[in-house]
């Protein structure tokens, strides 16, 4: 449903490179990618939506270019800007974005309901914290209706209690999903999840996300290693089953960088 081919995308006066030649094919699957801050996830993400300009390269979803689709409302994501259009407290917000996709404003408050946020509705979502925001935005995202999500760090700011129930969510959810993140904790429980890394605009992989427990980052180029990353800082490499630092073992993508070099 997603082909993302060759995409640059560049910012401000000095038109600084924030994706470089990035491709990634998601067809009937759930893939989660890792990188640090400031590595291009979210820019990823917002290319996708439409919410930046792609300088070069292009996008398909659902078989159509994205610069011819209008009104498609299989597509859905947590990125905030998407829901701030308009003045409104969170409830008028989601009962709006629920006319708008034709789906019955009740599962999206249920899902608040669930999670214990149903404190949150008679406010404006600039009036929430920065998890209940958060949390907000991504139950609005899960709506049965969605094929396609496109989750911005989902559980960043959210606790426990609540990170175990999206995770549940996730996994259970029969849309295609495009999830970034720079924590490694949830990626064992995403059987069947694919992985990617996404390094100074470069996505690198495919990987399995289960397996993240046996991948290993080194410095250099390593024998027997299964991908090798080019960036700025120096070369790296990945390997299973033996290397120099665990990648699960790491709290996230900042941390286990700081470790290899």
């Amino acid at each position: 449903m997603l082909e993302v081919h060759n995409i640059n995308v560049r910012y401000g006066k000095s038109r600084k490179q924030a994706l470089n030649d990035v491709s990634i094919s998601v067809n009937g699957e759930k893939v989660a990618i890792v990188g640090p801050n400031g590595s291009g996830k979210t820019t990823l993400l917002k290319a996708i939506t439409g919410l930046t300009n792609v300088y070069s390269g292009n996008i398909t979803v659902f078989g159509r270019n994205l610069t011819t689709i209008m009104n498609e409302l299989r597509i859905s994501t947590n990125l905030p800007d998407v829901y701030r259009l308009l003045r409104m407290n969170t409830a008028d917000t989601i009962r709006l974005y629920s006319e708008l996709k034709m789906q019955d404003p009740e599962e999206i408050l249920g899902f608040i309901e669930e999670m214990d946020l149903s404190d949150t509705l008679e406010k404006m979502l600039y009036e929430l914290s920065t998890g209940q925001q958060k949390m907000i935005c991504n139950l609005m995202s899960l709506s049965s209706s969605s094929k396609l999500i496109l989750l911005d760090e989902p559980f960043e700011s959210i606790d426990l209690r609540r990170r175990i129930k999206l995770t549940d969510m996730l996994i259970k959810h029969p849309a295609e999903i495009v999830m970034n993140t720079h924590e490694f904790d949830v990626l064992t429980k995403l059987k069947g999840w694919g992985l990617y890394f996404i390094i100074e605009g470069r996505l690198f992989g495919k990987f399995e996300a289960s397996e993240v427990k046996n991948l290993f980052i080194n410095k250099g180029v390593v024998p027997n290693n299964i991908s090798v990353m080019e960036t700025g800082f120096g070369t790296f490499s990945i390997s299973r089953d033996q290397g120099e630092v665990s990648i699960s073992a790491a709290r996230n993508f900042n941390s286990l960088l700081n470790e290899v070099t």
